[in-house]
């Protein structure tokens, strides 16, 4: 259970296309993270523009004994001075962030933003730092850049399993770049049913039905059969799932316990998908 992490976008705003409950409030926040921690998990996934989301985490420890949280926190393009982000971050939170991540590569990319993270990394001030990524293109400008990242966050599921099959992810691994996987239900797209895909994203539907297909050979749905298999990945480190409460963390919980047949991840990556507009959530209408 240590491999998942807790993204919390959903702490500061509305997120994700199958959210039905908004941004989440104190009490569901409180009993979300109380079970996550009871659970081994021990990492949380945030942002500067996840609205409130850094006061968010910040209200819930501070009532909370156990501060041995692992906080990620990103940080984007139009930041001023990276130490004044991070006290910034620090103030908010009531801990110190355990790694700072840009959410683009080409803020990370910039050759004063990375002298200033290698300050911070030095001094001390944070314990890791990283880059959010989209694409293989991405991967190849960072790795050749003068700061090579201690994280990499990076989009994976069932569907776009291209940085998988491209060899990236292993390239990476051995590279000792710890790998952090979001987007494991695609944006929440493997929750909508049928009608909801139709309307929105049509051109999904035919790769999500084959999904089904297989996911229902071995009773699991197809959010299920894509956590267990990227949690099954020996060389990502963390897991990154968004959470609208702790029933469905409950859920994950239970599907993070079954196992998973070679068979079905063999059936299920012969699906091959390569269409952007389907793969990329920020490329969707």
């Amino acid at each position: 259970m240590n491999k998942l992490a807790i993204g919390t976008a959903q702490f500061g705003m509305d997120y994700g296309i199958s959210n039905c409950t908004g941004k989440l409030n104190s009490f569901c926040i409180t009993k979300l993270l109380n079970l996550a921690k009871e659970n081994g998990i021990d990492t949380l996934d945030t942002a500067k523009h996840y609205g409130n989301s850094e006061y968010a985490i910040g209200r819930y420890l501070k009532q909370c004994r156990d501060k041995s949280w692992h906080i990620i926190t990103k940080i984007q393009v139009g930041y001023k001075n990276i130490l004044d982000e991070i006290l910034d971050s620090k103030k908010k939170l009531t801990v110190e962030p355990f790694a700072i991540l840009t959410h683009s590569p080409k803020l990370f990319l910039d050759k004063k933003f990375q002298e200033d993270l290698n300050t911070v990394k030095e001094q001390s001030i944070v314990k890791k730092v990283g880059v959010s990524i989209y694409s293989e293109e991405e991967i190849v400008k960072i790795l050749e850049s003068q700061l090579i990242p201690d994280i990499i966050q990076l989009p994976l599921n069932i569907l776009d399993t291209r940085l998988y099959e491209h060899g990236l992810i292993q390239e990476l691994a051995n590279l000792g770049i710890e790998l952090h996987a979001r987007s494991i239900f695609l944006q929440g797209l493997f929750y909508l049913n049928e009608d909801k895909i139709k309307g929105y994203l049509p051109e999904a539907l035919h790769y999500i039905d084959k999904l089904k297909i297989v996911a229902s050979k071995y009773r699991l749905s197809v959010s299920e059969l894509s956590l267990l298999w990227v949690l099954n990945l020996r060389e990502i480190s963390k897991v990154v799932i968004g959470i609208e409460n702790s029933h469905q963390l409950k859920i994950h919980l239970e599907t993070a316990k079954k196992n998973l047949e070679t068979d079905i991840v063999d059936e299920a990556l012969s699906i091959k998908c390569k269409n952007e507009k389907i793969l990329n959530p920020t490329l969707w209408p």
